[in-house]
């Protein structure tokens, strides 16, 4: 027949089960705001009982034999696939609201509004060709579209530039994002080879995935080896960034471009795995995440369909510097001047091409306005407007630009019609799949987020258990005061 005192050891379990479940609940609610915690529960279960009564088997009361952590790794690796592609729209639709901004239209200082300036002058000179103030007026308004498209171009290269310089600061950022999961892994393996549970480092190993997550495409695995031991790995493309210990760095490999070193870009950034020296080995398949939109955004040159980004449109303002320029500078030479010779290049026309950074008007047509060439010939005297008139058709002319039936004007909208298009694009994959993403990270945060509603809940619960505990321990004492010292005192 059981004893007393087992009854006190049953009461006394229940006594500490419900004191570690406190401990628990009061750990969820100080971390409630914790960044990447993930909601504790103790384990209980009955504790082995004992025979001896011809009853049967009695209980010997509660055990809490484990601490879990309340997370999903189904969701966790549902939320590292979906959050690269939300971080490259992302990033995609920041710069191309930054190349919106350098068009800047429609305003009072975009290319078109200062074109229109400039055919608005040139009109006026074919009024009063032999007017020297119409001459200078006409020089004053090709000097600020040439500004104009000085300016934006080099905003753009600017830009390239920046983009350049963020792939290096992101894979830097890569590297040491890999380094901390190596670090936390350790110390998880070395706790956990005994049999503890590293709940809070696991945490801490999530949120570090969480942020390289948004940087690149990776996969991340852990594994389960010999003892029952779990190993963490994380890959790029295939390729393996960190094996638990190990971690492979990814490199920097500058490379000249084609298109864009001659315009001071400088270098670009090649992201490549590195090797044992540190020396740039095979290229790293970069799929999405903040470091494809950067790169898209950087080397995008719009060629077979390809990704439009900052040089497609450094492309297409070279083109109509260069275009445009190389037009007018060959009807300006069929022309005459106020001096009766024949016309020269109104604008700069370098041996190796005019593009956006070096249009501007030659310093021969601003130092002496009487070289514009307004006439067709020089007998018929200052008044002849001919080759102005020619000049000023210039605005509704449709075969400037090579293989495009339109305007000048129309060139431009063709240009901001296109970034336009691009830019709702970006903006429209962005929503789309940060509303993907924060679906499925409220599902991670309902799973193993910490709701102080529950959690006092839970401590009222445990808070009763401990007490109707304790008031059986006293029960107990009382029990055993009456059979120890009362018991057997009747008659003496």
């Amino acid at each position: 027949m059981r004893t007393t005192f087992g009854t006190f050891n049953i009461a006394t379990s229940g006594l500490f089960a419900s004191q570690r479940s406190l401990d628990i609940v009061s750990n969820n609610i100080s971390n409630a705001n914790t960044e990447g915690y993930s909601r504790q529960t103790v384990l209980q279960k009955a504790s082995l009982p004992i025979g001896g009564d011809p009853r049967g088997l009695v209980g010997t009361g509660v055990e809490s034999y484990d601490v879990v952590q309340i997370r999903s790794q189904y969701l966790d690796n549902k939320y590292w696939g979906q959050v690269k592609a939300y971080t490259e729209w992302k990033t995609k639709s920041e710069n191309l609201e930054v190349i919106e901004g350098i068009f800047n239209e429609p305003s009072d200082t975009g290319i078109r509004k200062v074109m229109d300036d400039l055919f608005a002058g040139i009109e006026e000179l074919v009024k009063k060709a032999g007017d020297n103030t119409n001459r200078v007026n006409v020089i004053e308004k090709a000097v600020t579209l040439s500004n104009t498209v000085n300016s934006f171009g080099q905003q753009i290269v600017n830009n390239i530039r920046e983009a350049n310089f963020s792939i290096k600061s992101k894979v830097e950022e890569v590297n040491a994002l890999a380094i901390q999961i190596k670090e936390v892994n350790e110390q998880i393996f070395n706790l956990e080879l005994d049999g503890h549970k590293a709940n809070a480092l696991r945490d801490q190993r999530n949120t570090i995935v969480d942020k390289l997550s948004k940087i690149v495409n990776i996969s991340a695995s852990e594994v389960t080896g010999e003892n029952n031991v779990k190993y963490f790995n994380i890959k790029i493309g295939g390729m393996t960034l960190v094996n638990h210990y190990q971690t492979n760095k990814l490199t920097i490999d500058n490379s000249e471009t084609i298109d864009i070193e001659k315009y001071g870009t400088g270098e670009i950034s090649v992201v490549k795995w590195a090797g044992t020296n540190g020396e740039p080995l095979d290229e790293v398949k970069i799929e999405s995440g903040e470091l494809k939109g950067l790169m898209d955004i950087r080397d995008g040159n719009g060629a077979n369909h390809t990704y439009r980004g900052l040089p497609y449109y450094l492309k297409q303002l070279n083109r109509f510097a260069s275009e445009f320029a190389t037009a007018f500078n060959n009807q300006h030479k069929a022309g005459v001047d106020l001096n009766g010779d024949a016309g020269e290049d109104f604008f700069e026309a370098p041996a190796d091409g005019i593009n956006a950074l070096n249009f501007k008007v030659r310093d021969a047509i601003k130092k002496d306005p009487s070289k514009v060439a307004a006439s067709d010939d020089i007998s018929t005297g200052e008044s002849n407007n001919e080759n102005a008139k020619l000049l000023a058709e210039f605005r509704n002319k449709k075969d400037i630009f090579t293989g495009v039936n339109g305007t000048t004007d129309d060139f431009v909208k063709a240009i901001l019609a296109t970034l336009s298009v691009d830019a709702n694009q970006a903006n429209r994959l962005m929503t789309n799949t940060e509303s993907i993403v924060e679906q499925t990270n409220n599902k991670r945060l309902s799973e193993s987020g910490v709701s102080l509603d529950e959690e006092m809940g839970n401590m009222v619960k445990f808070q009763h258990a401990y007490n109707a505990s304790a008031r059986m321990i006293t029960t107990l004492d009382g029990i055993m005061d009456t059979m120890i010292n009362r018991l057997g005192m009747v008659g003496r």
